[in-house]
């Protein structure tokens, strides 16, 4: 299977858009040629202003690169007969992204371990599974030893967002790991930043339905199941 097709297989249902195809794709649908703005801006998160004769200036969040596809028809639907119900569906996706936490500098983080750099591994999944659009700090984290007569548990990687930052367990760099696993690991905790966390009744929900079924496309996924669970009981904390 070529990359390319892995990386349509992992993405099918759901949108992955650079700001150049975003652009494309609504000028092919809007009414009068777009000038699309992306911005940092959770206060207004989709702009739309149809004044004058000019082009249509639409201004959006970044996070609308990642939109499902419904969010992006919408859209589109809206710059060519501002549907009512097409506009709602795409505030409603606004509404649904939490606030993005403070940003904090990034903690200076170790990539390089005796057998894995987790600099390339990040760089061969950026490009293999999401078209090289994710951008993000790793390195190694801390580790731990669990506590006396607690059951074993290794938590393998974690994604901060405030600092944007993936950490993967220490246990992991070793050659008793193997390669393809760590990059899986990798691989879901850069998922968190393409599929943002839900809010719902006052909880904030991580691994949402579009998270896991986007997990689940990638090659060889119940195989690195299976692993983590061997791996549980041979690494040390």
């Amino acid at each position: 299977m070529t990359t390319t097709a892995r990386q349509l297989d992992l993405f099918e249902g759901s949108t992955c858009l650079d700001p150049q195809s975003l652009l494309d794709r609504l000028n092919a649908h809007a009414s009068r040629s777009v000038t699309l703005r992306l911005t940092d801006n959770r206060v207004s998160m989709a702009w739309i202003d149809f004044g004058g004769k000019g082009p249509i200036r639409v201004s959006l969040d970044e996070q609308y690169l990642w939109a499902p596809r419904a969010v992006i028809d919408a859209l589109c639907g809206y710059l060519k007969s501002q549907r009512k119900s097409d506009w709602q569906v795409v505030a409603a996706y606004a509404r649904q992204v939490p606030e993005r936490p403070k940003t904090v500098t990034p903690p200076r983080l170790r990539s390089r371990g005796k057998v894995y750099d987790l600099k390339v591994l990040r760089d061969e999944v950026n490009r293999d599974c999401f078209g090289g659009a994710v951008k993000c700090h790793i390195g190694w984290g801390r580790g731990g030893t669990p506590r006396r007569r607690q059951r074993r548990s290794i938590r393998f990687g974690s994604w901060h967002a405030a600092t944007h930052t993936v950490r993967v367990h220490p246990a992991l760099d070793s050659e008793a790991v193997p390669r393809a696993f760590v990059r899986y690991i990798v691989f879901h905790e850069m998922l968190h930043v393409v599929v943002p966390t839900e809010k719902r009744n006052g909880r904030h929900i991580h691994h949402t339905r579009q998270f896991h079924a986007l997990e689940k496309r990638y090659p060889g996924y119940e195989q690195m199941k299976h692993e983590a669970t061997r791996l549980l009981h041979t690494l040390k904390g």
